[in-house]
């Protein structure tokens, strides 16, 4: 029994330790949330919990653009950026964390590139120069970003779907 115990307290910690440094930037996404649990599922994904312990409820996830494979190269190296989205394939919006740009950060840093995902559905096109506005001119990292922030809500909204705990 004491083995037991001791397992599910180290996993737990190693699934809070997997969201390190990014409290911030969940609760930015889900201000009303209550709890983030770490990283899990195929892709790796981050559920978001509201209500009291007693009455809690899932109504989100969190996906990193790095979890999802082919890892998609923005003009000088990966993207990584969390897209949040509710139950139902809403996005609730990005957060830029890490991508690196030679000529200086002008792209998808620019608060109108985040603003406009928020609300958009898993089934939009997610098409730079339809849907989404391309912002600057930098073409190559804008199409990247939004091609992994479309890959990533959709691979982990479609997970959540065929999981048959939600059926």
């Amino acid at each position: 029994m004491v083995t037991l115990l001791v397992a599910i307290v180290h996993v737990d910690a190693w699934l809070q330790s997997s969201i390190r440094g990014l409290e911030v930037h969940l609760s930015g996404l889900f201000p009303e949330a209550s709890r983030f649990s770490g990283r899990t599922g195929v892709p790796a994904h981050i559920k978001v919990f509201a209500g009291d312990p007693d009455n809690e409820h899932l109504i989100g996830f969190v996906g990193s653009t790095i979890d999802v494979e082919p890892l998609e190269r923005g003009y000088e190296g990966p993207i990584e950026i969390l897209v949040g989205m509710d139950t139902s394939g809403t996005l609730r919006g990005i957060k830029l964390i890490s991508h690196r740009e030679p000529y200086g950060y002008f792209s998808i840093e620019l608060p109108e590139f985040a603003a406009q995902f928020v609300d958009k559905s898993v089934l939009d096109r997610f098409r730079v120069g339809e849907d989404v506005d391309g912002v600057t001119t930098a073409t190559i990292t804008v199409s990247s970003a939004t091609r992994v922030i479309r890959k990533t809500a959709r691979r982990v909204i479609r997970a959540h779907l065929a999981d048959p705990e939600n059926k």
